[in-house]
C-alpha cells in the first residue's frame, strides 16, 4: 500500500503544468488578469451601449437610487457620486444619450464604466489569485469554470448599476477572508465584507449562504471555523441591514414592487434553468459530487424566493453572485481534497 500511494504522489496530475512552463502560466495570469478584463470592457461599456437601464443621467439617477428599496443602498451609490464630481470638475461633459435614457451625459455613462470596470478588474484579480497554485500555477479544470463564470458576468452587464460589481468585489473578499489560516485575518476580512457589502446590496447575504454550505459538507476541524465566520458574517449583517431600514428617512421597504420573478418570461426561467445545470456540470470536474450543490441551493432558497418575489430572473447579474459562491463552494473542497490527499501520502511514506 506505502509503495502505491508513493508512486501516485510522485506522478504529475494530468492538468497540472510541468515545472518547465511557469513562465507560460505567469504569462497565463497576466492575460486573464490584464487583457480580458480591458476586453470586456471595452465591449460591454463602450461598444455595446446598455438598451436595457435607463437611470443613467444624474437626474434620473438620483431619482431612483435615491428612493424605495435603493435608498438602502448607500455604499456603490455614493462612490458613483464622488466619482462624478471628480470627473465633472476635471473634464468636459456633452450629450450622450442611450435607448432608455435620452438625457443621458457622457461623464454620467463613464462614471459607471469607469468604477464598474475598477471593481470587476479587482474582483477577477482575487478570483485568479484564489485559483493560482504556488509553484503550479492553473489547473485547467479550474480554468473550464472560471471562464464560464466570467463569460456570463461579462453578459450580465447589460445590465448597468452603480453597486453590482462592487457587490462581487465585497462577496469575495469574505470569501477571501474564509481562505485564511489565521483566524483573526479570516474573521477581520469577513467583517469587512458583511458591513460594507450590505451597506452595498442585500447580495451580500450570499456569504452566509457560502460559510453555511462549507460548515455543513467540511470535516469537523474546519467546519468549526466555518461556523465561527458564519455566527460573525450573519451578525454583522443582520445589524447593519436592520440599522438601514430604522435609520433611513422614508417607510421601510422589504421590495421595490412585486414581480413573481418576471416568471411572465418563461424563457428566462429556462435559460436560467440550464445555466445552473451547466455550472454544476463545471463544478463537478472540481470535486465530484453533487451535494455540496445542493445543499448551497438550499441555504441560498431566501435569496431565490426574494428574487421571485421582488426581482425578476431574467436578469443574470441577480444570479451571479450563486454561481461565484457554488464556485468557489467546489474550489474549496477541491483544494481540501488534495491536501488530504497529499497528507496522507507524506504520512505513508516509509
Amino acid at each position: 500500500m506505502n509503495q502505491i500511494l508513493n508512486a501516485l504522489r510522485r506522478q504529475p496530475e494530468p492538468d497540472a503544468p510541468s515545472k518547465t512552463s511557469m513562465a507560460q502560466q505567469y504569462l497565463l495570469f497576466v492575460v486573464l488578469a490584464v487583457a480580458l478584463p480591458v476586453v470586456i470592457l471595452l465591449s460591454v461599456e463602450l461598444w455595446m451601449v446598455t438598451t436595457y437601464s435607463g437611470a443613467i443621467s444624474i437626474g434620473h439617477f438620483r431619482e431612483q437610487y435615491f428612493s424605495g428599496i435603493y435608498r438602502y443602498r448607500i455604499l456603490g451609490r455614493d462612490q458613483f457620486l464622488v466619482l462624478y464630481r471628480f470627473l465633472h470638475a476635471h473634464f468636459a461633459d456633452r450629450p450622450y444619450p442611450v435607448v432608455r435614457d435620452r438625457e443621458a451625459w457622457f461623464l454620467s455613462y463613464a462614471t459607471f464604466a469607469l468604477s464598474n470596470g475598477l471593481y470587476f478588474a479587482l474582483s477577477n484579480l482575487m478570483l485568479l489569485s484564489l485559483l493560482w497554485i504556488k509553484g503550479r500555477g492553473f489547473a485547467d479544470r479550474e480554468l473550464l469554470f472560471y471562464l464560464y463564470y466570467t463569460l456570463l458576468l461579462a453578459l450580465s452587464m447589460a445590465v448597468v448599476t452603480p453597486y453590482d460589481q462592487l457587490a462581487y468585489l465585497l462577496l469575495l473578499v469574505g470569501i477571501w477572508g474564509a481562505r485564511q489560516r489565521s483566524a483573526a485575518v479570516g474573521t477581520l476580512l469577513i467583517a469587512i465584507s458583511a458591513i460594507a457589502g450590505t451597506l452595498n446590496r442585500e447580495t451580500e447575504f450570499l456569504l452566509a449562504s457560502f460559510l453555511a454550505t462549507m460548515a455543513l459538507v467540511s470535516p469537523a476541524p474546519r467546519a468549526r471555523r466555518y461556523w465561527i465566520y458564519l455566527t460573525v458574517d450573519f451578525s454583522l449583517s443582520c445589524a447593519v441591514y436592520i440599522a438601514l431600514r430604522l435609520l433611513t428617512p422614508g417607510s421601510v421597504k422589504l421590495i421595490e414592487y412585486p414581480t413573481h420573478g418576471g416568471i411572465w418570461a418563461p424563457e428566462s426561467v429556462v435559460e436560467l434553468t440550464l445555466l445552473f445545470a451547466a455550472a454544476i456540470v463545471f463544478a463537478m470536474k472540481l470535486h465530484r459530487t453533487v451535494r455540496p450543490a445542493m445543499v448551497l441551493i438550499a441555504m441560498c432558497s431566501p435569496y431565490i424566493v426574494t428574487i421571485f418575489i421582488g426581482s425578476s430572473f431574467r436578469e443574470l447579474r441577480i444570479s451571479m453572485p450563486i454561481l461565484l459562491c457554488l464556485f468557489c463552494v467546489y474550489l474549496f473542497l477541491a483544494r481540501a481534497a488534495e491536501v488530504a490527499l497529499d497528507g496522507n501520502a507524506r504520512t505513508a511514506e516509509p
